[in-house]
Order: structure tokens, then sequence, then C-alpha cells
């Protein structure tokens, strides 16, 4: 090719690399007859991503999966300068494609789901811990901030004329508040925790999550609930508390909800990190929804 005797001239590449970059442009151009399209100048971004996912199928390892969007990137910026390629960049999205060397720390929608149904719908401790999992995933709490939540911090009927919208006063790190909306199932759990289940105990506190002694719940034992919850689901993944919070976001992302709003939802004060926790970007939904999805 072309553009490895351009790399073997000019960029004194040790004979390794050039075999690796090889590897990598044979890998790319075998997808690509499979995928019955002649030129790189016909690779599209969503041709890529598929590409990407085959190559990890293929049992293609994260490093050598981030090398061979390299080398095509290489080889683009290669056409461009030599007036082969006019076209858009097909490497190039938004932001840098991350390749991690393990699925992000999430459940799957079914699963979470599946998890929230563990406790029973009957007696204080089952309605609980339902009320706990849904301020985990339905709200995106931090583990500590569910416990420390007090009944003053809780507006569940916040507006008259939508009865399905509540409103939660989050206080998180660095004592900083957000308002997190909180409606639908997940409001109604809670709402029959505090109508049922809470006053069955005899209350030391006005935090909204007691336990059995009528005080807060501490978050060692939130932590025992949700593993419970998981085992009982048939979930063969580590679960925690955090990880009800990264699939609430996730999923809120895949949805398509805005990056910005999940930010102010989960309380990030810097943008970076919702896209650093949630391990998407916007312009890569798809691409990483093929990548890492089982049905992608």
């Amino acid at each position: 090719m072309e553009y490895l005797a351009a790399l073997a001239a000019e960029a004194g590449l040790a004979p390794n690399t050039l075999a690796a970059y090889r590897r990598d442009l044979l890998r790319a151009q075998d997808f690509l007859v499979r995928s019955r399209v002649r030129r790189w100048e016909d690779l599209t971004p969503d041709l890529l991503a598929r590409l990407l996912a085959d190559a990890r199928a293929g049992g293609l390892a994260p490093t050598s999966l981030q090398r061979l969007l390299s080398t095509l990137r290489g080889l683009y910026r290669w056409m461009r300068s030599e007036g082969q390629f006019s076209g858009r960049d097909p490497t190039r999205t938004g932001a840098r494609l991350r390749l991690w060397d393990r699925l992000p720390d999430v459940l799957a929608p079914a699963d979470a789901l599946a998890l929230l149904d563990q406790p029973p719908a009957t007696g204080w401790q089952g309605l609980r811990d339902r009320a706990l999992l849904a301020l985990l995933y339905g709200g995106g709490l931090r583990v500590s901030e569910a416990v420390s939540l007090r009944r003053g911090d809780l507006s569940l009927r916040a507006h008259a004329a939508d009865a399905e919208t509540g409103v939660l006063r989050v206080t998180g790190k660095g004592s900083k508040e957000r308002l997190v909306p909180f409606g639908g199932g997940a409001r109604a759990r809670l709402e029959q925790w505090l109508a049922e289940g809470r006053p069955r105990l005899a209350a030391q506190s006005e935090h909204v999550l007691l336990s059995r002694s009528g005080k807060p719940l501490d978050r060692h034992r939130a932590f025992r609930i949700v593993r419970a919850a998981a085992r009982a689901a048939g979930l063969r993944q580590e679960v925690h508390p955090h990880t009800l919070r990264h699939s609430c976001a996730t999923h809120l992302l895949l949805g398509g909800g805005d990056l910005r709003a999940v930010q102010e939802f989960l309380g990030h004060a810097d943008l970076r990190t919702t896209e650093r926790y949630t391990h998407v970007e916007v312009d890569e939904l798809q691409a990483l929804h093929r990548l890492h999805h089982p049905r992608g």
C-alpha cells in the first residue's frame, strides 16, 4: 500500500510497527469488502463503528482497537495531504472515541428493573429497600445522598397540574445542593414507604430511610441491600449503589438525554466528569452502543 510505503520512507517506523499497521489496514479492508464497500473514501462513521465492533467481537484487545483507529486516522490524513480525499474524515467524531479494557460498570435496563423488583412490596423492610433502590436508580443519587435525605427535602407533589412529578432537594459533594426531578414509579415507591412502612418504626430522626431501630439507615447497610437484591435477581456481575447511579445516567444518555441536563441531574461541577462517569459522549452514543451492547 502507498500509505505504508510512505510511512516506511518518511516516518522511520520500526518494522514491527509497520507490520502492525499493515495488519490493521488489511483487517479494515477485509471488513469493507464484506460490507460491499469498494473505496476508502466510502467509509462512514456508522461503518467505522461496525468495523470496531466487529474487531472487538473477534477478540482484538482494547489497546489494539485504539491502534486500529489511530492507523485509520493516519491513513485519512495522508490521503488528504496527497489530494486523494476531500470529504469528511469518518474517523473524526465530535470527541475522541475511547475504548476501555472492560465493559462500562452499568446494568442493562432490564436487569436494573429486575433488581428493583426484588424486595417485597409488603412489610416495612421490603418497602424501605424498594424506596432505597428507587432513589439510587430513579434519582441517580449517591448512596450518601440517599441515606442523608430528610423528609423536609421532599416535594413529591411539586406541581398540582402534574401529579406524576416530584422534586428532591439533595445535598451532594462539597455541601452543594441541587434539585432532582423524581416521578413515576420511583416516586410511587418512595411514597408507599413513607405512608405504609416508615410509620411502623419508632422514628428517632427526620431522615427518610430508617433502620429497624428508627435511626438513619447507614451506607454500609445500603450496600448490603443492593448486593442482596442483585443476587436475588440472578445478576452475575458485582453490583453496588454506584452501579445504579451509573446505570441511571447512562440509560438517560442512551435514551437521548442531553449531556448538560444529565450533568445537572448528577450534580457534577465539570461536564468532563459526566463524560468520564457515564463512558458516553454525545457524538459517540451509536458507536459505543455497537461496541458494548450485546445486541448492538
